[in-house]
């Protein structure tokens, strides 16, 4: 996975450019492209400096690796300190259209800088944008290699694939416990057809997704 910043400079039509013709889960871009930070030298005199937008990036990338969190925890309103604050500043329409094109906007609410929507690079559905979904998968996917390491290289007896199977399921509810899976079904294991030394394991499952809108209608009334 590779979070990735803009130079200095780069427009919000050349930020939509490129990320349309990424369009990849993996491939993670925020934008402005500019922000400002105060450095102090080894004697205290501060002086402020613009910074392109791979800070902005390394920031990100910082704050996903934070023990603090975890694979589900949502990108979306990440908060970030020690900056004075983004140096191209988008109006609401600019923001949604750029991150319309799968761009991770960020906007400034003193004294942070927040993501206002975190997204991948190919918005082609929402278990594709939203990089939480991708992390889970990854998560998912990396603990049941471990849980399914120890019976690689055992006798295949007709056991075999009911125990992979509670392993499995086991491993599923420990997910759900970590609030990174919000429901499994259908855990399924067989030998392969083509392959006798192989077992093939199938299983369905939701990742918790993020709240990202809250829609309210109110109803007007003389009376009630």
């Amino acid at each position: 996975t590779a979070i990735l910043g803009f130079g200095a400079g780069t427009t919000p039509e050349e930020a939509k450019k490129l990320s349309v013709q990424i369009g990849d889960t993996r491939i993670r871009m925020v934008y402005p492209d500019m922000m400002s930070v105060t450095v102090e030298d080894f004697e205290g005199n501060a002086t402020n400096s613009l910074v392109d937008g791979r800070y902005l990036a390394a920031m990100m990338a910082a704050r996903q690796l934070s023990p603090n969190r975890d694979v589900a925890s949502p990108w979306t309103g990440t908060k970030f300190v020690g900056t004075n604050g983004l140096a191209r500043i988008l109006d609401t329409v600019e923001q949604n259209d750029v991150a319309s094109a799968g761009i991770t906007v960020m906007e400034d609410r003193p004294p942070f800088i927040c993501v206002r929507h975190g997204l991948t690079t190919d918005m082609s559905s929402v278990l594709m944008k939203t990089p939480t979904v991708i992390q889970i998968a990854d998560e998912v996917q990396q603990r049941a290699r471990d849980t399914l390491e120890a019976f690689v290289g055992v006798k295949f007896l007709p056991g075999i694939l009911s125990q992979i199977e509670g392993r499995v399921a086991k491993m599923m509810g420990e997910l759900i416990q970590a609030q990174i899976v919000a429901n499994y079904t259908g855990i399924r294991a067989n030998v392969s057809d083509d392959d006798p030394t192989a077992a093939e394991v199938e299983a369905y499952y939701q990742p918790v997704f993020p709240l990202l809108y809250i829609i309210l209608q109110f109803n007007l009334r003389s009376s009630l």
